[in-house]
């Protein structure tokens, strides 16, 4: 669905561009291709270009912008591709060296609208970067191999959109965040501790987003998770359908 790629690229871009930088974030930025952007935030998982073939088939220039995009930062080319996309620019992938991560991603979307939260979950927002980075870490911790990169993104995804926490009892046991693009919100960083799973908590977090993105006056909403994921058969309760399906790739040394 070219209209989610085009707004979580989107979204991510500004972000990278408008940030402060320091030593550590120099080489961070966005470059526009195709109707995406290759994404940079060293030492995150936010490396890899998406969206691009959002606006006409790749062409060869626009593995060239990417591929130097990356090899001025010291990184490997990565795209995050719809299906539609890479099957078009296959002959193009292949033959450039990119092979497939193994990471099926499925995207959801639909319209924003007001939901009731579960009972007996509250969700709150917050401003508390720190607390939303721990409980990422904390509820994301067993499906990521590098810690580091796991830590610097829930910092980074923690200062690049509006925070919400999920709690049970006066506990918090749960987190999401969501980004506005155009007349899009993109749901992303919903993490559940490993204990408080199974009773209803990623339901809350987005139906705690999906208000607020109500109250901003957005009108499509748009999350991503991995195929196979709960998270998935939940966004479809709370009134998101399936919306296409991404592959992550990367250029061999």
């Amino acid at each position: 669905m070219s209209d989610a790629e085009r707004a979580e690229a989107a979204f991510w871009a500004t972000f990278l561009r408008n940030r402060n930088v320091d030593a550590t974030t120099a080489g961070d930025g966005a470059v526009a291709v195709a109707g995406g952007y290759a994404l940079c935030a060293a030492g995150t998982a936010v490396t890899y270009a998406i969206g691009a073939g959002a606006a006409r088939p790749l062409r060869a220039d626009d593995f060239e912008v990417v591929e130097g995009f990356y090899d001025a930062r010291g990184l490997p080319a990565r795209f995050e591709l719809e299906v539609e996309t890479l099957t078009a620019a296959e002959t193009l992938l292949r033959d450039r060296g990119y092979q497939d991560e193994g990471l099926e991603l499925a995207v959801y979307a639909g319209p924003v609208a007001t939901r009731p939260v579960p009972e007996g979950i509250a969700v709150r927002r917050t401003t508390d970067r720190t607390l939303f980075a721990d409980l990422l870490v904390r509820g994301a911790a067993e499906t990521i191999h590098d810690v580091g990169v796991l830590h610097r993104s829930a910092v980074l995804n923690a200062s690049a959109g509006t925070l919400v926490v999920a709690s049970i009892g006066g506990t918090d046991v749960g987190v999401g965040a969501l980004g506005v693009s155009g007349d899009a919100a993109f749901f992303y960083s919903g993490a559940v501790l490993p204990a408080y799973r199974g009773r209803g908590v990623h339901g809350a977090l987005i139906a705690g987003r999906m208000n607020l993105a109500a109250g901003l006056g957005v009108s499509t909403a748009i999350t991503k998770t991995a195929v196979g994921s709960p998270v998935g058969r939940t966004a479809e309760r709370f009134g998101l359908v399936p919306a296409g399906t991404r592959r992550r790739l990367i250029r061999a040394a």
